[in-house]
């Protein structure tokens, strides 16, 4: 059964976010996580009973330094126990050092120490590709690399970040993705994320041709207004309707 949920945006109060989500029927709200811990406009003493008090389904979405792994892997994994979050996104990224081929090696040993941690936690720890940008888990040849030495590890496809839909194939071929960040882009643009229809990716191919039997979690990552993020989801839902597949 496929659920369909939303990044939320970060100069609006969460709850209004909450409502907005509810209102329109996703099944949960992205929550953005960082060296500062989660990213949330709340009301009140304590930001996680607030959190709890809106009473709508999460998940975290963490982005780390390779290099703050160490440091925060276990103040991550608690928050999402405290939120019963079982599904835990790492979003890596490399600033504070050149990215190089060793950069693989050293993201492959840092992500181990961290789903290990997870796994005891009964959490599964889903790794998001980059783009171009940020070229650390971006090229399929190290995507590879990570996942076959961490066979417990999932793949998070960020469908705005691949270079073309070959690329998504080839991911494919390695691992299927449970979870999925969609938005649009145009090729001739390194990184932005459009309403669907806004760009060049084919939505109808990716779906119906690469990723036929997907029945995971969706997240729209689409920020521009209300309307583009409504509309965003409705045709995603009506590819999905269009392949037969049940969508919450």
């Amino acid at each position: 059964m496929i659920k369909i949920g939303r990044n939320i945006r970060d100069n609006y109060k969460y709850k209004d976010e909450v409502e907005f989500s509810r209102k329109n029927k996703f099944d949960l709200i992205q929550v953005w996580y960082d060296k500062n811990g989660l990213e949330v406009n709340y009301e009140g003493n304590s930001k996680l009973e607030f959190i709890e008090s809106c009473d709508f389904p999460i998940m975290i979405h963490a982005m780390l330094d390779i290099n703050e792994f160490d440091e925060h892997a276990h103040k991550l994994v608690e928050t999402a126990n405290l939120l019963n979050n079982k599904d835990l996104i790492i979003h890596p990224i490399c600033e504070n050092e050149i990215i190089d081929s060793n950069t693989a090696v050293k993201l492959s040993k840092e992500i181990k120490k961290v789903l290990k941690l997870c796994k005891e936690n009964g959490i599964t720890l889903h790794l998001e590709n980059n783009s171009k940008r940020m070229p650390i888990f971006s090229n399929t040849q190290d995507i590879k690399t990570i996942l076959e030495k961490n066979p417990d590890l999932e793949i998070l496809i960020d469908l705005a970040h691949v270079e073309d839909c070959s690329q998504i194939e080839d991911i494919v071929k390695i691992r299927r993705p449970k979870i999925l960040h969609i938005a649009d882009r145009r090729f001739s643009v390194t990184h932005e994320h459009l309403p669907i229809g806004d760009g060049e990716l084919d939505y109808e191919y990716i779906f119906k041709e690469i990723l036929y039997d997907f029945d995971g979690t969706i997240i729209l990552e689409i920020v521009q207004n209300d309307q583009s993020i409504i509309d965003s989801k409705n045709r995603i839902v009506s590819l999905l309707e269009g392949r037969k597949i049940n969508v919450i």
